[in-house]
């Protein structure tokens, strides 16, 4: 999954309130791991919009997981 499509998946999401819900979190979620693996892309893109509060406080919890969970494999 190339950063580009996740980047539009996160505006597409913060286009109706601002925020990623834990829902819209879920889905972001699901295009990350439909490969498997987090990519360095998906990484750069998640970690920006964590550091820009982008999320609700549930979907900061799930993606902040995805993404702890990545640094861990390594």
């Amino acid at each position: 999954m190339s950063s580009r499509t996740l980047e539009d998946a996160i505006k597409e999401c913060l286009s109706d309130d601002g925020k990623i819900s834990k829902y819209e979190a879920k889905v972001l979620r699901e295009i990350i791991m439909a490969d498997g693996i987090v990519s360095q892309e998906e990484r750069q893109c998640l970690e920006n919009a964590l550091k820009n509060n982008l999320f609700d406080d549930q979907g900061f919890e799930l993606l902040s997981g995805v993404l702890l969970r990545a640094e861990l494999k390594e």
